[in-house]
């Protein structure tokens, strides 16, 4: 159907608005839009069933607003049969956008109408005519961002101002970003402070405890000391450009990082320690709570030990032990740390186990292998199929059209495959390197958990955090399952106990068992039949009542017999033996 011969045909239309600044609302506003595509559809006879408005909305791209989502919705529902737009640079200023809205438009058969170029892409000329302004404009924005580039250079060349606020530590003088001598040393020592104790919080606390005030003269916050932390000018590079008018859309009011602009400027610090800096908070950023800055005043074990039904056991207040509070199972702090420091060393001296584990991590090694052959294998199949698509492109027998929904997919997977073929790489370097550096590590690691006794407890913790996966226990042993032998950076702590090296990756992860502490009165050299009866019962987790009820005598009986009081004879002698399956004084057994 022609743009002529639609005119007279009844048919449900929307209008679409888009504005994108505050000053073009105020001159041109959406209301005025709206009545001219009103008026508009009035005179061919059309329904307005619907209004999309993008108030504040960029025009490098619109496709994915949630305005234009359900504009599109509403199309393939039958439910808008045309779309009136003021102008082609209201939809969008984007040439691949432009295009995709007509690709779509005529994929559905519904019609697009710019009342000012007076087109719809219903006719073959109307669709020409279309291609062509919406090139025309792309190169408007590019050709006005390009200018206003250039203008920002020389700007910056000349020495005068480019625009925006100077950051805390530097001023502005005569149209030049010069550090401010009164708060550029507070500013530095955020940095220095950061580095100490890596928490935002912390570094706020100090500067606010040494009086050190915000611009505003309040207290600092961890927010702000982030923000100005993460801020590039310190190391010199001031970010200019990157920011718009606050909308709906964008409450942040921050433009896309395309439309960027770093200038020099006086530095604060280096940029090695910035990127230090920087280094940290992203790591905080991305991983886990396992790896979160250290809390001084968390316990050495909390969040790693659970019981073996999957319990959390916690550190009750005013107690020494670690209590699961459904199972009921506990166990002291220092014996759960004695146990812990006294495996590891075990395993660090103990050629039986080093074997055992280099055979785990050589397995690791052969899956990791098996992993990027078949990553390769997959690569190579992709970029077969792209090569057969751009060969059945040039011949003719796939249309430009169709071609890159086809070709698109496969790039994508080639890109996602090609990035994690390189992380599986550098993990298989980091295998390598670690079972290279395995003899150095122990050796190392055994003089570490020989001065245990000297380390402060945040030193202690750190190394927790470091080398802990998880740790259970079932009251009579303890697994200890560990992603690493000992950081080796641990060996060069720094005061407060954080990172200051690199750490020693394992290759796999180690399990280690131990037995469970002795329980309090348990007698570690036996000698009465009192004796062997107690370790056996505190083995099995009975009570002396409950031990009574087995052998057919008295609570008080059994204490009598534990502390040596008197000794068991005739039948309850027999029936103690029988208990144990043993005679423990002449170690005959019972058949």
């Amino acid at each position: 159907m022609t743009y002529l011969r639609q005119k007279n045909r009844k048919m449900d239309v929307a209008l679409f608005i888009r504005v994108s600044t505050t000053d073009q609302a105020q001159s041109d506003s959406p209301e005025i839009h709206e009545q001219r595509g009103r008026l508009y559809a009035q005179s061919q006879n059309w329904n307005v069933v619907k209004v999309y408005k993008l108030l504040g909305v960029s025009g490098k791209t619109t496709f994915n607003h949630k305005e234009s989502v359900m504009m599109r919705e509403d199309i393939m529902l039958g439910r808008v049969q045309g779309v009136i737009i003021s102008s082609l640079s209201r939809l969008a200023r984007n040439t691949s956008e432009l295009l995709e809205y007509s690709s779509f438009f005529e994929q559905y058969g519904a019609s697009l109408i710019s009342l000012k170029e007076n087109i719809s892409t219903n006719s073959s000329s109307g669709r020409f005519f279309y291609t062509i302004l919406s090139s025309l404009s792309t190169w408007e924005r590019e050709n006005a961002l390009e200018r206003m580039m250039a203008s920002l250079e020389t700007r910056r060349q000349l020495g005068k101002f480019t625009g925006g606020n100077v950051s805390y530590g530097f001023s502005l003088i005569n149209a030049e970003v010069v550090i401010n001598k009164e708060e550029a040393p507070i500013r530095a020592m955020m940095y220095d402070l950061f580095l100490e104790n890596r928490r935002f919080s912390t570094t706020a606390k100090i500067l606010n405890n040494k009086g050190y005030l915000s611009p505003k003269g309040l207290n600092w916050t961890d927010s702000t000391i982030k923000r100005l932390l993460k801020n590039p000018d310190a190391k010199g590079m001031r970010k200019s450009n990157y920011k718009t008018k606050v909308s709906e859309n964008n409450p942040k009011g921050i433009k896309p990082s395309s439309e960027w602009v770093y200038i020099t400027c006086p530095s604060i610090i280096s940029e090695e320690k910035w990127e230090a800096v920087n280094a940290i908070i992203r790591e905080q950023e991305s991983k886990s709570t396992q790896t979160k800055p250290l809390n001084q005043r968390v316990h050495l074990f909390t969040g790693y030990l659970f019981c073996n039904k999957g319990h959390l056991m916690a550190n009750q207040s005013k107690t020494d032990k670690y209590t699961c509070p459904k199972c009921k199972l506990r166990i002291k702090r220092d014996d759960l740390e004695d146990i812990f420091k006294t495996r590891l060393e075990q395993f660090i001296i103990t050629q039986e186990e080093q074997k055992e584990y280099i055979s785990s991590s050589n397995q690791e090694i052969s899956i990791k292998k098996d992993e990027i052959e078949f990553v390769e294998k997959a690569i190579s199949e992709v970029e077969e199929k792209m090569e057969r698509l751009i060969t059945l492109n040039i011949e003719g027998q796939i249309p430009n059209k169709g071609f890159k929904n086809h070709y698109d997919p496969l790039f994508e997977r080639k890109e996602q495959l090609s990035a994690n073929l390189k992380q599986l790489k550098e993990e298989l370097n980091i295998m390598y390197a670690s079972q290279n550096n395995l003899p150095t590590i122990l050796n190392q690691s055994e003089d570490l958990y020989k001065k245990w006794h000297t380390l402060e407890r945040h030193e202690k913790r750190f190394i927790v955090q470091s080398v802990v996966n998880r740790i259970e226990f079932d009251g009579k042993s303890i697994n200890f399952n560990l992603k690493q032998i000992a950081p080796i950076s641990s060996l060069q702590l720094s005061p407060n106990g954080q990172h200051c090296g690199t750490t020693a990756l394992t290759i796999c992860t180690i399990n280690l068992t131990a037995k469970a502490p002795y329980k309090k009165g348990y007698p570690l050299k036996p000698i009465t039949y009192g004796d062997y009866l107690k370790q056996a019962r505190l083995d099995i987790g009975y009570t002396q009542f409950e031990l009574s009820l087995e052998l057919g005598v008295y609570t008080s009986t059994i204490d009598k017999w534990e502390r040596g009081v008197c000794e068991p004879k005739g039948i309850n002698k027999k029936n103690i033996i029988q208990f144990l399956g043993y005679d423990p004084i002449t170690k005959e057994l019972i058949i």
